[in-house]
């Protein structure tokens, strides 16, 4: 064993016997590096290393209720076999891509090349035409793939989440004690609550919009950066079934609506009112070179924002008003309310530059 004799192990670790996990990988020797960074990583996550390979052993992110996670690897193998840098997973000797031990089921997978992407790189306003392009190709070649349609259950479906999302977030208006961030809250929801139901009925109405497994988490945290092009595309947990106008809408918001820090899952608009425009030209039209719009799905696209860009607000730029247990200390809720005041102006400005946005994506 190589182990390092002054190895310290967390907590986490000390309930788990590693070893057992690593054996039945396969593995006999292996290097205990540490936790890794991953901003985006619940759980055990551990950077583990392998005939001097680099890999993450972590626990598998849970799913749905009841859901058949055999779509997830299924669905990643097909895209590594046509060229998406997925890092593979490392099988165990009866060919399976994970290992329960217990009540905890584990995964070991190589690990993801590339930097971070940050909003303050230089080379930032590239990396979000590879981000628009990579998405692209995932998409081109999810519409060839012939394995098992997995979709979710309607009280999942965007719809549903997003209004879940105006719900909490009414919720916490109420418990609010500083009346500022109180009113702000409630007048953001007021301000979604009026133009989802419009929305709603576009996309519905909307006729042959493409339908294929989409990546289901496309964001900064989910990709790394290099001179050429993206270089490792990681967190397709939440892949499933759906309109791909939500994931073109959502990747755009993330990459052009939000500030970004290298491995950090904090983010803050990037700009005063709305999105910052040559980013979103930027990732559109590399998106649109590898997958074009069919005809009238570009005129929906501000439908679709208005649909997904609740849930990436709450659970960005305001996620301290909603996953922390205090309030916000007297420092934040200036910051807060000037995010409150760019969220609720998000709807109007959409509507200014609907046809802006679908000329983009041409």
């Amino acid at each position: 064993m190589m182990h390092d004799a002054n190895q310290q192990f967390n907590e986490q670790e000390d309930l788990l016997d590693l070893n057992r996990v690593m054996h039945a990988f396969g593995i006999n020797e292996w290097k205990n590096l540490g936790p890794s960074d991953a901003a985006n990583t619940a759980g055990l996550s551990l950077i583990v290393e392998i005939e001097g390979q680099r890999c993450l052993l972590r626990e598998r992110p849970e799913g749905l209720a009841e859901e058949d996670l055999s779509h997830r690897y299924a669905f990643q193998s097909y895209l590594q076999h046509v060229g998406i840098p997925i890092p593979p997973f490392i099988l165990t000797p009866q060919g399976e891509p994970v290992v329960t031990i217990g009540d905890d089921a584990f995964e070991l997978q190589h690990w993801t090349s590339g930097e971070w992407f940050s909003t303050a790189d230089p080379r930032s306003l590239d990396w979000v035409g590879f981000a628009g392009t990579m998405l692209g190709r995932i998409h081109r070649a999810s519409s060839e793939y012939n394995g098992p349609i997995h979709r979710w259950p309607a009280e999942v479906h965007i719809g549903s989440l997003v209004q879940s999302c105006l719900n909490l977030a009414r919720a916490r208006a109420d418990q609010s004690e500083i009346q500022a961030i109180a009113m702000a809250l409630a007048n953001w929801v007021d301000q979604w609550e009026a133009v989802l139901p419009g929305a709603m009925m576009s996309i519905g109405t909307g006729k042959g919009l493409p339908e294929f497994h989409i990546h289901g988490d496309y964001h900064a945290l989910n990709l790394r950066f290099g001179s050429f092009g993206v270089t490792s595309v990681i967190g397709l947990e939440a892949s499933r079934w759906e309109k791909r106008i939500f994931e073109v809408a959502n990747g755009l918001f993330h990459f052009s609506a939000l500030s970004w820090l290298a491995g950090s899952g904090e983010t803050r608009p990037l700009v005063k009112r709305g999105l910052e425009p040559e980013r979103a030209r930027r990732f559109l039209q590399a998106y649109a070179e590898v997958c074009p719009p069919v005809p009238g799905e570009a005129t929906l696209l501000v439908d679709a924002l208005m649909l997904v860009a609740p849930i990436a607000i709450i659970n960005g730029p305001l996620e301290t008003l909603f996953y922390e247990q205090e309030e916000p200390d007297s420092t934040l809720i200036e910051e807060m309310l000037d995010r409150l005041a760019w969220a609720s102006s998000l709807p109007a400005w959409l509507v200014r530059v609907r046809r802006s946005l679908s000329d983009m994506w041409v």
